[in-house]
């Protein structure tokens, strides 16, 4: 049976008067005075501060192309194994963090990529390759976990009309690290216009920073402490075991987020072909050069799209249809322009060098391109997750989703290329992926800013209780129209 016209309408004015409250709570945001130290900017700057000195020197190693070792096929397995283990913290972590809190989830997330590091410089100085395996594990686990606790403080903290301009920052502090450390290994290894591996120096220096992550990670407020312009309570829920269980299960195999698993999947699948085709053709120097230019593509991408995100001209709706359609043609383009680039390579068999003139160029800034366009992509899905939900431990479980999905990506990219396998299968796999991910990703984007999403919600207390007795009050006609 339905429900009658009288209980509809009482649904929709409950629904009404919920959106004018928030509305209200979002103009009034000036008012509320704000510390510093809690501030929600302080914690997105903690956050990647932390993430500057693990997964961000990690990533500046990476960049070089088989962590700046002579020969990728090894490392690109140790990093497929590794990626394995990322995934299945990055979908697990939101119960971890949920359990021992943020905090102490950060500090042992800061901690796994120094012994990652630490392997590379063993395995270049003595051969030893078992620590190298063991260490991508480790840094696999660490690495997981800290992108649990990072994706719900980017997306929960910032208040609504700030959420991608504070992404763009989250994404400037995560790819400070690869152009400073990038600047690093640039002028340690600026002279070596061989292929091969960088020198020993540069692991000792990019160790000595990683050891700085587990003291800024202390810095960090709880998220019931966090202070937000618009007075909004960051609330950290306390649930028993089924309860953290049965709200994981259910957000990991919501539609929405099923959907989104294969755009997911492939966001950052371009990673090993690219790091093996610097190892195959780049001299050392050109990759260091890598190391330090490339990463302001990441940033340059992040800012540009968190910017365009924030745009008020412009409805969510628009926003965030045009920002996917323009990003998926240019990622396409962009492997169009690497086929040609592979049959270059494939035909000259070159050592690039950065006086190689046209080759370098072109092979140079795809690389940026691809980069600007991988970041800002990720930081597109990152504000779509934002507008699914607004609660701390649902975020965690979502943007835990999202990382997971990518990492399977890449552990099946670099398992792929853990052999000496044509080059045309990476290129043909990448660009398959993404053509079958479109339709499915799109049936979410079109929801956005047209209908509401089904989130988990539940009550904020602390200065809100009219909002809190108005969505009872909703959940509780909601219940009995259900129930009729």
């Amino acid at each position: 049976m339905e429900a009658t016209p009288e209980l509809k309408n009482e649904s929709n004015i409950l629904r009404d008067t919920k959106l004018n409250v928030l509305a209200s709570s979002e103009e009034a945001a000036p008012r509320y005075h704000v510390h510093w130290y809690r501030s929600t900017i302080f914690q997105i700057l903690v956050v990647g501060g932390v993430f500057f000195c693990a997964p961000g020197m990690y990533n500046a190693l990476s960049s070089l192309g088989a962590g700046g070792l002579a020969s990728p096929w090894y490392v690109n397995a140790t990093s497929a194994a590794g990626y394995v283990f990322m995934a299945f913290l990055c979908l697990t972590g939101g119960i971890v963090v949920s359990k021992i809190g943020v905090n102490a989830s950060l500090l042992i997330a800061s901690t796994g990529d120094i012994i990652y590091a630490g392997s590379l410089y063993l395995n270049s100085k003595s051969g030893i390759q078992w620590f190298l395996m063991f260490g991508s594990i480790i840094s696999g686990c660490t690495d997981g976990l800290m992108y649990a606790v990072e994706g719900p403080i980017i997306t929960s903290y910032p208040e609504p009309d700030r959420r991608g301009r504070m992404l763009g920052l989250w994404v400037f502090m995560r790819n400070a690290a690869p152009v400073i450390g990038g600047a690093i290994i640039f002028g340690l290894n600026h002279s070596i216009d061989s292929s091969g591996g960088v020198s020993l120096r540069t692991y000792l220096v990019i160790i000595g920073i990683m050891c700085a992550g587990p003291f800024i990670s202390l810095l960090l407020s709880h998220p019931e402490k966090v202070q937000r312009k618009d007075g909004v309570k960051i609330v950290f829920r306390k649930t028993g075991w089924v309860q953290t269980f049965t709200e994981w299960w259910k957000i990991v195999c919501s539609p929405d987020i099923l959907l989104l698993c294969p755009l997911f999947f492939t966001s950052w699948f371009y990673g090993s072909y690219i790091g093996t085709l610097q190892t195959q053709y780049m001299n050392v120097r050109t990759r260091a050069l890598c190391a330090l230019v490339i990463p302001f593509g990441d940033i340059a991408g992040g800012f540009m799209i968190g910017y365009f995100l924030d745009y008020k001209r412009l409805t969510v709706k628009q926003r965030a249809r045009w920002s996917f359609v323009a990003l998926m043609v240019l990622n396409l383009a962009l492997w169009v322009w690497t086929a040609v680039v592979t049959k270059q390579l494939e035909e000259q068999k070159p050592v690039i060098d950065w006086t190689s003139g046209s080759i370098f160029a072109s092979t140079f800034t795809l690389f940026i391109l691809f980069d600007l366009a991988t970041m800002a992509t990720q930081t597109s899905l990152y504000w779509i997750i934002s507008q699914m939900s607004d609660d701390f431990i649902a975020l965690s479980y979502m943007t835990g989703t999202l990382r997971g999905v990518e990492c399977a990506g890449q552990a099946v990219a670099y398992g792929i290329k853990s052999s000496d396998t044509t080059n045309w299968l990476s290129i043909g796999l990448n660009v398959g992926l993404i053509v079958v991910s479109l339709p499915f990703a799109w049936v979410v984007i079109r929801k956005i800013g047209v209908v509401e999403f089904e989130k988990i919600t539940y009550a904020i207390q602390g200065g809100k209780g009219d909002e809190k007795s108005i969505a009872e009050s909703l959940e509780k006609v909601e219940r009995e129209a259900q129930r009729l």
